[in-house]
């Protein structure tokens, strides 16, 4: 019988975790959106569980994203891609099997970034949230000129640092 070692024990209980948010009982085709050999699997016990640690908080933090406003979930979606897919190919494709997310990493890795249309969606939902939170609900008016600045600069991410795909079009 194969020697199971408690980093093991920690991946299924992620995926365990996570299965149970997301009510996820049906069994899916695993499919890799990378090439094996470009994954990169870490040898470090140490190393794949700060991995495993810091996908499951970013993980988290993209989960978070989808209902709290200007909080990104892409971005944390793509991160906890690339740390699961250093830690462990399970919980890799688990993720990229996620019916919420997993459409949008194989997305972005496919065209290699975000189309023109899709970041001008971004940034219009991005500073509709911030003008309601400026404007509606926040009443102190240096958290008030915080949360523009703030939506300033992720629109300037969006636009300038966000790399640009293709249309399909």
């Amino acid at each position: 019988m194969p020697k199971i070692e408690w980093c093991d024990y920690l991946i299924n209980f992620v995926l365990l975790i996570f299965n149970i948010l997301f009510l996820m009982n049906e069994k899916k085709e695993i499919t890799v959106a990378i090439d094996e050999n470009e994954i990169g699997l870490k040898k470090s016990r140490l190393t794949r569980i700060l991995y495993i640690v810091g996908g499951t908080l970013s993980l988290t933090l993209a989960i978070l994203g989808i209902v709290l406003p200007g909080l990104p979930t892409t971005p944390f979606a793509l991160l906890s891609a690339y740390l699961y897919a250093k830690s462990s190919r399970k919980l890799y494709n688990w993720l990229l099997n996620n019916k919420i997310l997993g459409p949008r990493i194989k997305n972005y890795h496919k065209r290699n970034g975000v189309t023109r249309k899709g970041k001008i969606g971004i940034i219009i939902f991005m500073w509709t949230m911030v003008c309601i939170s400026s404007f509606v609900i926040i009443k102190i008016i240096p958290l008030r000129i915080l949360i523009l600045s703030l939506g300033l600069i992720g629109a300037v991410v969006v636009w300038f640092f966000v790399p640009t795909a293709k249309d399909d079009n």
